[in-house]
Parts: structure tokens; sequence; C-alpha cells
């Protein structure tokens, strides 16, 4: 079996609008409605959008709020007729003071197949620590399209920067 390696950039992040910010209430941008974050520098839309720059894509949160990111997983679910199984899962990302990474889940299409919660790690994790930014995955074979999700807690009003994230197949 030989291992796969498929990651995508901090661009592909996207935040999941669903009024977990502080207003506690459905976003609604067209009806001037709470903002899932801040405008990053004051840019228009970057609060729903992100800044993309070239190292990944910032968004600006609320204090005291937790917010999920997510990324889509380019997946070989199937290679020389042998499923593809989980390995690893892995994330680059940036927080800054008052930011923490809370819990990384992956998806395999509507099934979670893994879950690391109760984290609290901060600070820029720019190289893979095992237990920190970098999870064994159960040894289950992939169907679907895979994400990764991950929620960050935003204790003050601060950045996260998601530089890539990826995961090990084995087929």
């Amino acid at each position: 079996m030989a291992l796969q390696a498929m990651w995508v950039h901090g661009h592909s992040a996207t935040i999941e609008l669903n009024g977990r910010g502080r207003g506690g209430v459905g976003f609604d941008a067209f009806k001037g409605g709470p903002q899932p974050g801040e405008d990053v520098n004051g840019i228009p839309w970057t609060a729903q959008l992100g800044l993309r720059v070239g190292w990944g894509v910032q968004y600006r949160c609320q204090d005291n709020s937790y917010y999920w990111f997510h990324f889509a997983i380019p997946t070989p679910v199937i290679k020389d007729n042998v499923r593809a199984r989980f390995r690893q899962a892995m994330i680059l990302y940036t927080a800054g003071n008052g930011v923490t990474l809370n819990a990384l889940h992956v998806w395999d299409g509507p099934s979670r197949v893994f879950a690391r919660d109760g984290l609290a790690i901060g600070g820029a994790n720019l190289s893979l620590v095992n237990e920190k930014n970098s999870f064994r995955l159960p040894d289950q074979e992939v169907f679907w399209g895979v994400g990764i999700s991950v929620l960050f807690y935003f204790a003050d009003r601060g950045d996260v920067t998601l530089h890539t994230a990826g995961i090990d197949f084995e087929a």
C-alpha cells in the first residue's frame, strides 16, 4: 500500500455562518444582520470571506465566541480498485493572542470519523506536532469526499490565519 498526502492551501478555508459569534442570532448580510466576525483591517466582506493573503486566509472574530472553519480535502477514494484508508489529519495555523484551537473533526461525507475536542492550542503552529496540530486517524476505509472542520475559541477579539490543512491516506 502506498501513502498519499492530500493538502489544500488556507485560501480554501471557509467560516461557518451560523450565528455562533457574539449576538447569537442568524447572519443576514443583506439585511444588515449581525456579522460572523469582523472585517479584517476594515476591508469590506472579509468577515464572511476572510482576507486572502499569500500565506493563507485571515479571519478576525469577536471576543468570547467560538467559530468553526472548514476545509474540503481532495479525496482519493479508490485507487487501483482499492479503497483508501485514513491515516493522519494535519493543520498549520497562526492564532493571535487570546485565540485557541479547541477542536478538530474529520468528516467522510455525512459521517464524522474523528473528533478531537477539548484542545486549547494557541500561537504559531507552523510545523507538525503530534496531538497538537497533527492527529492519527482511525484505520478505516474512505467512502466519500473528506473535510476537516476546526473550532477556534476567541477569548479576546483577535485573528486566526489558516495556512494549510491536509490528510494522509493509504491506498
